[in-house]
């Protein structure tokens, strides 16, 4: 077991992605770069740039806005062809996660007390 450099957790030695906090473990760039569903304030392309390369999302998003207003627009352009190549990671986002945990912890306690007398 080791644990997880971002949430120090311990995971199983060969895991590549933390399952507690969703983290990159390995130090290999994966060739698909997905959009993020979780932190998004339109698209998803800088959270899920910011995720894949391990970098501030705020970071990411501040040097394409610069990018944007000194290279003359060439931020917005990388932008709206990110977003169109960049397809959603398959993965459910953390609300929908959190959504079925609770439904799951509610049909565990409604069958609790079916089973009382």
């Amino acid at each position: 077991m080791k644990r997880c450099s971002y949430c120090a957790e311990e995971i199983q030695d060969a895991a590549i992605k933390c399952r507690y906090c969703g983290s990159n473990l390995s130090t290999a760039v994966t060739a698909e770069w997905c959009r993020s569903r979780d932190g998004k304030l339109i698209a998803g392309v800088c959270a899920g740039l910011a995720e894949q390369f391990g970098i501030s999302v705020t970071a990411l998003r501040l040097a394409l806005v610069l990018l944007a207003l000194i290279g003359f627009g060439w931020g917005i352009l990388i932008y709206v062809v990110l977003w169109v190549i960049m397809p959603y990671r398959n993965e459910p986002s953390v609300a929908a996660t959190a959504t079925m945990a609770t439904r799951a912890a509610t049909e565990r306690n409604e069958d609790d007390r079916g089973a009382e007398p």
